[in-house]
């Protein structure tokens, strides 16, 4: 396709006032490295919920480092080690056939060395009991990761709780 004098003029105009659009409100942008850690960290915490829901507690070790701290006691649970955490989990959850935790609005902060970061992250969380009671808990992951020589990993989570309707439990 050629390109007349006039279409390159208005073409190379609008390329210029993109540039300073960008350069008058300092518009930046994600360099490679980061683009690929918050991807790395989304997936860590998604495999995360995939675990808990298909009760393969034992993967824990896979997203958290071995001498991470884990609190779900705002959402009735423990604080604890990962070993801690996995055989509380697998006792616990057994009373629950059905659960879900479902995420999103992960929000993910570098340190400046960009070998750590902290992260907030909503869940989801639905639950049935076995008499077939369903309820619901909407609740917030506040997270710690590290880098590690296997990739991205959780050093520390403290589940905050938002809000529940119908929970056996009191999560305020």
């Amino acid at each position: 396709m050629r390109v007349g004098n006039r279409q390159a003029f208005y073409i190379g105009r609008a390329f210029s006032d993109l540039k300073a659009l960008f350069f008058c409100y300092k518009i930046s942008f994600m360099e490679l490295q980061e683009i690929s850690d918050r991807m790395e960290i989304e997936k860590l915490v998604t495999n995360y919920a995939s675990a808990v829901d298909q009760k393969q507690f034992h993967r824990f070790r896979d997203f958290f480092t071995p001498d991470c701290f884990i609190d779900y006691t705002k959402v009735g649970g423990i604080s604890g080690t990962l070993e801690e955490i996995i055989s509380y989990l697998e006792s616990a959850l057994k009373h629950f056939p059905n659960y879900q935790h479902m995420i999103s609005n992960i929000s993910i902060d570098f340190d400046e060395s960009n070998n750590s970061a902290i992260g907030k992250v909503m869940c989801f969380n639905p639950m049935e009991d076995k008499k077939g009671k369903v309820f619901f808990l909407g609740m917030w992951y506040n997270d710690k990761y590290l880098r590690t020589k296997d990739g991205w990993k959780i050093s520390k989570r403290i589940e905050e709780s938002s809000w529940s309707l119908n929970a056996p439990i009191n999560t305020k």
